[in-house]
């Protein structure tokens, strides 16, 4: 494998040297000499690969020119320079040398036309581009060869999976050395036997191909990216290492495993491809945002994002980047990898890069998907009959607790049955309206792209245009993006060379507000479809607005259809996210690197209610809001790199400066005449309310990073950075965040670098301490609230202090230590990769108790502690090669997560139906333990009783309650506050992700599937849909509740009550929790890659067709629609459902066009 790694990187570099033929070029590859005795002669050969050994370069040379031609062993000084070395070496014999620009040397034997005193002492650097293609063996200058005659001669363009010519390729003829290499558009001509000969193609990062020639005259090869190549750059904070000198914990995903998916944002892209990353799609909406946890939880209350870096921008807003524009996003994980990110890298670090130019003529691609959505589940529930059913019993159920009589007919019962139940009862009317059939829709989504890319040595370009549309599957909603980017890379000099990176953007959306979990007006339009009653539909005969008042009872139903046609909210943004960065050579290993950027981003958005009888008439209400936001980054950092024998040094150092300042205002009224003009104007200058927002923020940093390695076997790295930030208290404006790493490659020890079965073995430990400024931007300092009291009987205001100062606030702390292990066998074919961490989170941010004589009740402290602890699994294989391959790749990740101190007291956080408190996760779900029902008077007897003595206290057919504790702390017959306890967790025991590709010749299929174990849901939605009082629309489980005590049903499901009391037998308990396990099959692409010799008939370059599923299947006994919810990013209440908007299923064709 590695003499076709080395001719394929630099083998097209050799024909600039001589008029002989490349394809005599031998590239064999040889042991490695052990000398036992310096004074020996050696072979010239043996002497280069010495060289090669000692200097860590690869250095690349005709084998037959030098079979005879032996040196002195002792003859090169360790002590001097490469160059020297090869000069001492090479000009006695007549050979010279030429170093590459992207590194490598090649050697030539000198010819008589040429002559040793017209060649510079070494060669000048010179790119790949600027070489012709393979040149023909019929040259005057030199006769062929018998070893080289050939019977005709083959042509053909080599591409990668994209249809860009590859330059460089190395193409051998099988079991000889003859052999070429692509030209700077990826076309050879190579001269062949005819009969059996067979060809191998090799590039540096892609998989070789071989391949049979028989009598074809054209050949025309696609190669396809080696996503596991060790020479694979893995971008890291402020610089890049091979993936084979990692020493931290980090994961990359490339263009090949993200592309063909038709995401809105880059982020979803990640879903179940990383291991330690935790993605969950909590909504459907378009364009919004999932949820991203990298290695669990860190905070209370500073949120728990990971922070972006696009290209070299640290940004937390990355909605207006298109994904086709990415090359590959590396997730930087343990603390090694993110300190040098200080006081913004607890959360993980994801460093995205988009794609650059190439040298090569001018290439145009142009991208296009269309496709359609729908809502990916659906919950089940009751038909109307069944729903009128359960409202009949629950007024049934109600006047007996009130001890009336229910013995004769429903009319005479003191407790009514709305008409309209009875109607359906007796059925006079037969209406079943799902109102989400009314407000749900198949959504078309589409993009268009086109994109320009080429240059020279000089000057690179990477330019795209997208317009991408995506309409929402509730009516109403949409989100656009246009969007423009411009990457340059020019060369000035051989010192100096600049990159521009341009990128402004425009989005759009119209919103829907979808989440809620009562009845009330200003609930969304997924909660009142949920609830409403299927007994009438959404509009009557004359196409007005059916209003759920005339339905005795359901006065607080909003019409969902309504909500969804005449609530309006737009929003409009614009970005511009800019860079402009240098790089200047101040030596040949000194470099000095200077980046200047900006984002900026206008929004406008408003919204509309109008006054209309679905809405009980009440005032129209309108908002307008506008924000605007400036952020300024300068970087400064100087790289160095040298090598002292075998001693490998990299040194980095630099300082950053950011700065960001924000806008907003925010106006509303309710003063509308009338519903003709939606805009604050038309309410004639009455603003019932309004509230503007500033803000600004910086920080100045020092960093520095060094990486050591001894023969590229033992490795340090050590990194350090400060942090000055204007959020931190005045006793602590800077904060210092350190880390190292270890790291030992045994396989490249004696004993195991050439054991045929172990490939890739290497053991990695480090420690880091990062921190989350992610705190309020005046939270350091008091304040004065206004407020109006009486005085002298008239209204007068006054300021009063508002919260209390505290200049000790810092930044919130983690210390994270990570052992890992790469293991690849069978020349990476199965590769493992397993990481341990372990975090201590401290100083986190709670408002706490203090004295009352302060003049407050709480004041904000960085007092709590947290930490975490997990493994994450990778797997890597290759399980077949050739025409047809199969590959697959699977991670398992598990953390846990536990609260270690919370304030001087210890008081546990309560946040609805999740608790926080010492010795459990974080947001833990808390309540009552359901126990079943009683279904008859002995086991009512036998207790234990709901709250006894009062109104709501346990009847047959109620939900009974495990009874957990009482006033000494034992079990005491009574439930009350003192039997609530934890119900369930929402973090998953382990959750998951796989991904199968599989390719026979141009035709490709991908498989990826993602999954969650052992977590649950809160769903607050479930709460509305089994309300026991039965007034609104209830999910099919409820068909299951007890009837009587001859009919207790399943004994799960309690019965019916129409109090107003009745759903306070039945608060937060476990029957409200959801199954948050699921299998959910994410992606299946199919795509085909047509033939390159057809598409020379249309004059393309390449085309490409795929389809591809998203979300088809999903494997769960979750009864919501989405079983990886949480309606908030709050750390303290996870896995909370809200109705959400709901999650899609979608199914898009597109198509990539070369030309």
């Amino acid at each position: 494998m590695k003499k076709w790694l080395l001719s394929g990187c630099w083998g097209a570099f050799l024909f600039s040297f001589s008029p002989a033929p490349a394809q005599l070029l031998a590239t064999t590859h040889i042991k490695q000499p052990v000398y036992q005795n310096r004074s020996q002669s050696i072979r010239l050969q043996d002497a280069l690969l010495e060289l090669q050994r000692l200097y860590h370069v690869d250095i690349l040379f005709e084998e037959a020119s030098m079979q005879q031609v032996m040196v002195p062993a002792n003859q090169f000084d360790r002590t001097a320079s490469l160059e020297k070395n090869l000069r001492q070496l090479l000009t006695p014999h007549g050979f010279w040398f030429k170093k590459l620009q992207k590194g490598g040397y090649v050697v030539r034997r000198i010819t008589s036309a040429q002559g040793v005193a017209s060649l510079p002492r070494s060669a000048p650097q010179q790119e790949l581009s600027d070489f012709p293609a393979s040149p023909s063996l019929q040259n005057a200058d030199e006769p062929l060869s018998e070893s080289a005659k050939a019977d005709h001669v083959l042509t053909g363009e080599i591409v990668d999976e994209k249809g860009e010519g590859l330059p460089g390729v190395s193409i051998v003829v099988k079991g000889t050395q003859r052999g070429t290499t692509s030209d700077k558009d990826g076309k050879y001509s190579l001269n062949i036997p005819d009969g059996d000969a067979v060809l191998i193609f090799s590039f540096v990062g892609y998989m070789p191909q071989e391949v049979a020639v028989g009598n074809k005259t054209t050949l025309n090869i696609t190669l396809k990216a080696d996503t596991k190549a060790l020479d694979e750059v893995v971008v890291v904070g402020y610089g890049t290492v091979k993936k084979k000198d990692l020493t931290g914990s980090v994961a990359s995903i490339g263009i090949e495993q993200i592309k063909d998916q038709a995401v809105a944002r880059v982020d979803q892209a990640l879903l179940g491809k990383v291991a330690g990353v935790q993605v969950k799609p909590v909504s459907g909406e378009p364009g919004a945002a999932p949820q991203i946890r990298i290695r669990g939880i860190g905070s209370i209350s500073a949120g728990a994002g990971p922070l972006y870096v696009i290209d070299g921008f640290p940004t937390d807003n990355i909605q207006t980047l298109n994904p086709n524009d990415i090359e590959s996003m590396d997730i930087l994980k343990d603390a090694s990898a993110t300190a040098i990110y200080g006081s913004r890298g607890s959360n993980g670090v994801i460093i995205i890069n988009t794609k650059r130019g190439k040298s090569g003529k001018p290439r145009f691609t142009f991208d296009t998907y269309l496709g359609w959505q729908k809502i990916a589940k659906r919950p089940k529930f009751m038909n109307a009959k069944e729903q009128a059913q359960y409202y009949y019993d629950g007024i049934r159920n109600r006047n007996i607790d009130e001890g009336r009589s229910v013995s004769g007919p429903y009319s005479t019962w003191f407790r009514q049955v709305p008409p309209e139940v009875i109607d359906v009862l007796e059925g006079r009317n037969t209406y079943d309206v799902d109102a989400l059939d009314e407000v749900l829709r198949t959504a078309p989504q589409h993009q268009y792209q086109l994109t320009a890319s080429g240059g020279n040595d000089n000057i690179k370009y990477a330019l795209s245009g997208e317009y991408f549309n995506q309409q929402g599957i509730i009516i109403n909603s949409d989100f656009n993006r246009y969007s423009v980017r411009a990457n340059i890379d020019a060369q000035f000099s051989k010192r100096l060379s600049v990159k521009f990176n341009l990128n402004p953007s425009y989005t759009e959306s119209n919103n829907v507000l979808a989440a809620g979990a009562g009845t009330g007006p200003n609930d969304g339009v997924i909660a009142q479809a949920v609830m409403a009653n299927s007994f009438f539909p959404l509009r009557t005969p004359t196409g007005d607005y059916f209003v759920f008042s005339g339905l005795a009872g359901s006065s607080n139903l909003t019409n969902p259809l309504a909500l969804a046609n005449e609530v309006k909210a737009n929003q409009k943004g614009m970005r511009l996210l800019a860079n402009v960065s240098a790089e200047y050579k101040l030596l040949d290993n000194l470099k000095l690197n200077v980046l200047l950027g900006g984002n900026l981003l206008s929004s406008r958005g408003m919204s509309f209610k109008p006054q209309i009888p679905a809405f009980f008439n009440e005032p129209a209400v309108g908002n307008d809001n506008s924000a605007m936001l400036t952020n300024w980054l300068t970087e400064y950092t100087l790289n160095y790199a040298t090598s002292i024998g075998s001693h490998n040094f990299t040194v980095l150092g630099g300082f950053t400066a950011q700065k960001e300042n924000y806008e907003s205002n925010f106006l509303t009224s309710n003063k509308y005449p009338n519903n003709l003009v939606p805009s604050l104007s038309a309410a004639s200058g009455q603003i019932t309310n309004g509230s503007s927002d500033s803000y600004q923020w910086s920080l100045l940093s020092y960093l520095a990073r060094v990486n050591y390695n001894y023969k590229s076997k033992y490795y340090i790295t050590a990194s350090i950075r400060t942090d000055g930030s204007s959020r931190f208290g005045s006793e602590n404006k800077y904060g210092v965040f350190p880390s190292t790493a270890l790291a030992w490659r045994i396989s490249d020890e004696d004993f195991l670098k050439n054991s045929p079965f172990v490939s890739e073995l290497k053991l990695r430990t480090s420690y880091g301490q990062t921190g989350n400024n992610n705190i309020g931007n005046f939270d350091q300092y008091a304040t004065l609230n206004y407020e109006k009291y009486t005085y002298g009987g008239a209204a007068v205001g006054g300021f009063a202090p508002g919260r209390l100062a505290n200049p000790n606030l810092t930044w919130e702390k983690q210390q994270q230590v990570n052992f890992g292990i790469d293991f690849s066998i069978l020349k990476r074919r199965i590769g493992l990769t397993v990481d341990h961490f372990r975090s201590r989170n401290t100083d986190l941010l709670l408002n706490v108790n203090i004295s009352d004589l302060t003049g407050f009740s709480t004041a904000l402290q960085n007092i709590g502690e947290v930490k975490n602890s997990g493994w994450e699994f990778l797997v890597n294989t290759v399980n077949l090669e050739g025409n047809f391959g199969w590959s697959t790749d699977i991670n398992v990740s598990t953390y846990k997560n536990e609260v270690v101190k919370l304030g001087p007291q210890g008081d546990p956080i309560y946040s609805g139906g999740n608790v926080t408190m010492i010795g459990q996760p974080i947001g833990m779900f808390y309540g009552w333990i359901a126990d079943g029902v009683f279904k008859n008077a002995d086991e009512l007897a036998k207790g234990p009783i709901f709250r006894p003595g009062s109104t709501i206290a346990s009847r047959v057919g109620d939900t009974r309650f495990r009874d957990i504790s009482g006033p000494d702390g034992k079990p005491d017959g009574i439930i009350d506050g003192a039997d609530q306890t934890i119900m369930g967790s929402p973090y998953p025991d382990f959750y998951y992700g796989m991904t199968n590709r599989f390719s026979y010749k141009n035709l490709s299929l991908s498989i990826s599937l993602q999954g969650s174990q052992g977590n649950k849901i809160l769903s607050v939605a479930k709460l509305g849909t089994l309300n026991t009082r039965g007034r609104v629309r209830q999910l099919a489980s409820a068909n299951s509740y007890w009837r009587s005590e001859q009919n207790p049903g399943d004994g799960q499901v309690p019965r019916p009550n129409d109090a107003p009391t009745g759903n306070n037998r039945d608060p937060w308990n476990s029957r409200y929790l959801d199954e948050g396990t699921y299998l959910r099959i994410n992606t299946i692409s199919l795509s085909y890659q047509l033939p390159s010799a057809f598409l020379q008939k249309l004059s393309l370059g390449s085309l490409r067709l795929y389809a591809t599923a998203t979300n088809p299947f999903l494997f769960t006994k979750n009864e919501a629609f989405n079983p990886d919810v949480s309606n908030s990013d709050n750390p303290l209440t996870p896995g909370i459902d809200q109705n959400n908007y709901p999650l899609t299923k979608s199914i898009v064709f597109g198509l990539n066009l070369g030309f």
